[in-house]
């Protein structure tokens, strides 16, 4: 694919006209090679890289390669990543995706400083995931505690706790029961449509060894979550 060369103007235009996360992070992995050769000794070109290397970053995550987005924070330069405060940010939200912390995730796209420039793509992954935990949820349980429920979402727990109407309601209007003599919801399993290919962040021929044995190492070894094994 023909791009013109990087730029803060140019990641500016790839990012209005994506019509799609895949797109965008398709778009983002042919300037990869370009953005690992240039110098950050110069200020506006760590700028350029801290906004590409956070933007692809989110690209990842939109597209659910929790696994390639760790890969790639190890290939970016690492004395921008380790003085870089958006990078930081993102190495940050990685660890708690990473470790399904759902409460530290919100708290962390809501309330760590964004640049502005980045804003959309922070929103538009936490409109992402919580769609996206809440299906998962609505599989995972025949009834749930209100609060329990409201940390998957981001929502407020002790309002949950007391049966507050306007955080209820978040949940029967995808179809869940709210009991209110046993005081749960019984999720109904929110269907979801089905994958086309294999994820991104999958074994795929062409890709390095090296790159599939460390996606290899990080499957075998991510820690469990309540949706996956783990404890509630």
């Amino acid at each position: 694919m023909d791009l013109p060369p990087l730029s803060k103007e140019q990641l500016s235009v790839v990012l209005k006209s994506s019509r799609s996360p895949t797109e965008l992070y398709n778009i983002l992995v042919e300037y990869e090679g370009e953005a690992y050769l240039m110098s950050t000794s110069d200020s506006n070109v760590s700028e350029l890289l801290s906004l590409f290397y956070s933007t692809f970053f989110f690209a990842h995550l939109l597209t659910d390669q929790i696994y390639e987005a760790r890969a790639m924070t190890q290939r970016m330069p690492q004395e921008l990543s380790q003085n870089d405060p958006s990078l930081q940010n993102c190495l940050t939200l990685l660890r708690a995706v990473w470790q399904r912390n759902y409460e530290s995730i919100y708290k962390i796209l809501r309330e760590l400083p964004w640049p502005d420039f980045l804003r959309p793509a922070v929103e538009s992954y936490e409109t992402y995931f919580q769609e996206k935990t809440l299906k998962e949820v609505s599989h995972a349980y025949e009834a749930i505690r209100p609060a329990t429920a409201a940390n998957y979402l981001g929502l407020d727990t002790a309002a949950a706790e007391q049966g507050d109407p306007a955080v209820i309601q978040k949940f029967t209007a995808v179809g869940w029961v709210w009991d209110e003599s046993t005081r749960l919801l019984h999720p109904k399993p929110i269907p979801t449509a089905p994958e086309k290919d294999t994820r991104l962040y999958d074994e795929k021929p062409g890709r390095s060894d090296w790159l599939n044995e460390e996606l290899r190492w990080l499957r075998n070894n991510r820690p469990p979550g309540p949706l996956n094994g783990g404890n509630v």
